[in-house]
């Protein structure tokens, strides 16, 4: 059977403007996708009764359903239960329930709740979602299995009325479906690469390319297999492609390398300490993004001076004197100075530059090295990331991530490179 179809709108005068980048739609089609939704189109609205109304009812025309994120907050730009009333001509009524939810919710932050809060008004015919962590709820309108769901544009606050409130209700509509989909996820190779020997050995296999996606970004390449579960060439297209990605593929059900990385280190006992230059405390903070980092992550030192590198790190002045900051000589002192620092068994470190200025012949923008201390020796490697700031240091980050994502998984010394660095002996 063909998948249930949702639209997705956001609404927000601050989105058109490019003052606030919209995450929601994307979060919300990949949950639909996981519960085997299609989404069939994104639009963006203005806080505009007419507009929202508009697209809802374009959405109807075209999907089993949308899903509308914004606009419910107390302010009178927060037009979005407004126009779900114009558009099913229904009025809007305080829903007594909610509202003494409401009530308890302003009272333990200590604000001053205005008479009647607009939170609690709800078009007739409709149902409210509670919200588990702020105060405006999500509104359900349900006519057999054709859904309108408004949900607030506060992140973790649609995230929780979806997993929680609306999830389970999708579930129950959702139709059978025999398509499947596999994901890879590689770090280390560029996706031109990876795309031209998985065609190679496509062609050689006599499989078909159609249903392959790749989703590149600075910390890796995503690469989507999709087929139907009734198919076996989909099967056999999944085989093909962890094959050829083997060298490069950290997981096939995490995104996150450093999660990856974390879990490495707390099933080993270890630990694992950041000296950072150039990456400014990224590789560290990428870190301890992941729940239970305390377990295995000991802490950084963002030494971006040369002399924080030699107080703080220990790093021999007379090397940076004579090397320079940027070099494999500092980077190799800075990894094992943080180790004996935090007393860890691993150390990762990064010097490089980032630019757009300070370059030279000898050492252009986009130099870095960066080097990872273990207990059986300290490894450098040397690479050139020709990009903006941000960019320079993501691709660092994930560079000397995966250096020690190699290391623990037994995989460093026979790891095929494919990134474009090289490893620097002292």
């Amino acid at each position: 059977m063909d998948a249930v179809d949702f639209v997705i709108i956001s609404v927000g005068d601050e989105l058109l403007r490019g003052r606030t980048i919209d995450m929601n739609s994307a979060w919300l089609s990949s949950e639909l996708s996981k519960l085997g939704c299609r989404t069939v189109e994104h639009s963006t609205v203005a806080d505009d009764v007419v507009s929202i109304s508009s697209a809802i009812e374009r959405a109807q025309q075209i999907a089993d359903g949308c899903i509308v994120t914004g606009g419910l907050g107390p302010t009178i730009d927060d037009v979005t239960r407004d126009a779900l009333s114009y558009y099913l001509r229904q009025k809007l009524v305080i829903d007594e329930d909610l509202l003494g939810d409401i009530e308890r919710r302003y009272s333990a932050r200590g604000m001053v709740m205005p008479d009647p809060p607009r939170e609690a008004l709800v078009p007739v015919g409709t149902t409210s979602l509670k919200n588990g962590v702020g105060i405006a709820p999500g509104i359900l309108f349900r006519e057999s299995d054709r859904l309108i769901c408004l949900l607030p544009g506060v992140p973790h606050e649609m995230k929780d009325i979806f997993k929680n409130q609306l999830e389970p209700i999708i579930r129950g509509i959702a139709k059978p479906s025999d398509s499947a989909a596999k994901s890879l996820f590689t770090t280390g190779i560029p996706e031109s690469v990876i795309a031209a020997k998985i065609a190679r050995s496509f062609d050689s296999l006599k499989l078909d390319s159609e249903r392959l996606s790749f989703y590149p970004s600075t910390f890796g390449v995503e690469i989507r297999i999709g087929g139907e579960k009734s198919d076996a060439n989909f099967k056999r297209r999944c085989s093909a492609v962890r094959d050829i990605c083997r060298h490069w593929c950290y997981s096939t059900t995490e995104g996150s390398l450093p999660v990856v990385v974390g879990e490495l280190l707390s099933s080993a006992g270890r630990t694992v300490a950041t000296a950072e230059s150039c990456t400014g405390g990224l590789l560290a903070s990428r870190m301890v993004d992941v729940p239970g980092a305390s377990g295995w992550f000991e802490g950084g030192v963002v030494s971006y001076s040369n002399r924080a590198k030699a107080e703080l790190l220990t790093v021999d002045s007379e090397k940076i004197e004579r090397f320079g900051a940027v070099s494999a000589e500092v980077a190799s002192q800075m990894a094992r100075g943080a180790a004996e620092r935090f007393h860890a068994n691993y150390a990762l470190s990064t010097t490089g530059i980032a630019g757009p200025s300070g370059g030279t012949d000898e050492k252009p923008v986009g130099l870095v090295y960066y080097a990872m201390d273990t207990p059986h020796g300290t490894y450098i490697r040397r690479n050139i990331f020709a990009s903006g700031r941000k960019q320079h240091r993501e691709r660092t980050s994930q560079a000397a991530l995966a250096m020690l994502w190699l290391e623990l998984s037994g995989r460093y010394e026979s790891h095929e490179w494919a990134d474009g660095s090289i490893e620097v002996k002292l």
